[in-house]
C-alpha cells in the first residue's frame, strides 16, 4: 500500500513539471536541508542540485554533518529512486521536452576513493538515466549528470576508460592540466576572491577579476561557480552578466522569480 501511494505521489509530481521552465544556470545549494529535498528544487526549475553524502556502513547517507548518520536517508531514497520515476513519467527527461540533463553535484564528505567505489555500485541499477564519460567527454548522454565535489577521486577517474562522473574542481587548481582532464566545473568560495557584498556597483578591480576567472574557465571548456556568495539579486545579476555558468543559491523561489520575471526582461 505504501509503495502504491509513493508511486502515485511521484506520478502526480512528475505531471506538475510538464509545464515547468527549467533554469539553465540555477544550482540548488545544500538542497537536502529543505523540507522536501529534490522536489522543491525541481518545482522551481533548478538544473543543478547539490547533495552531501557520507559513506556509512557501506551506504551513502545524505547529510551535512557526521552526527546521527544511522538515522539519515540514503542517496537512493532521497534522490535516485524519485528522479528515476520522474524521468520515466516524463518520457526520458527530468523536465518534459527539455533534453539538457540535470546535474546531481554529490559532495563527498568521506574518503574520495572509497566513497566513489560505493557510488559506482549504487549507480549500477540507475545506468539507464546516468551519463557515461571518458574523462571530461561524454560517451553516452543521459538524463542525469553526476558531478563529484569535496573529497574528489581524481586519480581514480583518470584511470577509467568510462566513468559515471566528472569532477567539480577548485578554481585555484585551474593550472593543473592533468586533473583538468576529468573536471567539468570549477568552483570556489566567493570570499577567496571578492569582498563585494552586493551593495551598489561591483568595484572595477573586482569585476575585472571576475571577468578574468570566467574567461580562464571558459577557455578550458569548463563551467564556473562560486559558493557562499551574497545570496541576493544584485549579485546574481552581476554573476549572470559576467557569464558565470551556475548561480549558487539557497533561495529557490526568489531566484526563480528573479530569473524569469526580472533578469530575463
Amino acid at each position: 500500500m505504501v509503495f502504491v501511494f509513493y508511486q502515485t505521489l511521484v506520478g502526480i509530481f512528475a505531471g506538475t513539471l510538464a509545464g515547468q521552465t527549467p533554469l539553465q544556470h540555477a544550482h540548488a545549494h545544500n538542497d537536502y536541508v529543505h523540507k522536501r529535498p529534490l522536489y522543491e528544487a525541481l518545482e522551481n526549475g533548478f538544473t543543478s542540485i547539490e547533495i552531501d553524502v557520507f559513506l556509512h556502513n557501506d551506504e551513502l547517507k545524505v547529510a551535512h554533518v557526521q552526527l546521527g548518520l544511522g538515522s539519515k536517508q540514503t542517496i537512493e531514497q532521497l534522490y535516485l529512486d524519485p528522479i528515476k520515476k520522474v524521468i520515466e513519467q516524463n518520457g526520458g527527461t527530468v523536465y518534459k521536452g527539455y533534453n539538457t540533463p540535470v546535474t546531481f553535484m554529490i559532495d563527498f564528505k568521506t574518503d574520495g576513493i572509497a566513497t566513489y567505489q560505493t557510488l559506482k555500485q549504487v549507480l549500477e541499477k540507475y545506468m539507464d538515466i546516468i551519463t557515461v564519460y571518458h574523462r571530461d567527454s561524454v560517451i553516452h548522454q543521459r538524463a542525469i549528470n553526476i558531478l563529484i565535489s569535496g573529497s574528489s577521486p581524481v586519480s581514480e577517474l583518470l584511470k577509467e576508460d568510462s566513468a559515471v562522473a566528472t569532477i567539480d574542481g577548485a578554481l585555484q587548481g585551474m593550472g593543473n592540466n592533468q586533473s583538468a582532464k576529468v573536471i567539468t566545473r570549477y568552483s570556489s568560495g566567493w570570499l577567496s576572491y571578492f569582498t563585494w557584498k552586493g551593495k551598489g556597483t561591483m568595484p572595477p578591480a573586482q569585476k575585472q577579476k571576475l571577468d578574468s576567472l570566467v574567461t580562464q574557465a571558459h577557455q578550458k571548456g569548463k563551467h564556473i561557480r562560486f559558493y557562499h556568495i551574497p545570496d541576493k539579486p544584485n549579485v546574481w545579476r552581476q554573476l549572470l552578466n559576467a557569464g558565470v555558468d551556475w548561480i549558487n543559491t539557497d533561495r529557490l523561489v526568489q531566484f526563480r522569480r528573479f530569473y524569469l520575471e526580472d533578469y530575463k526582461r
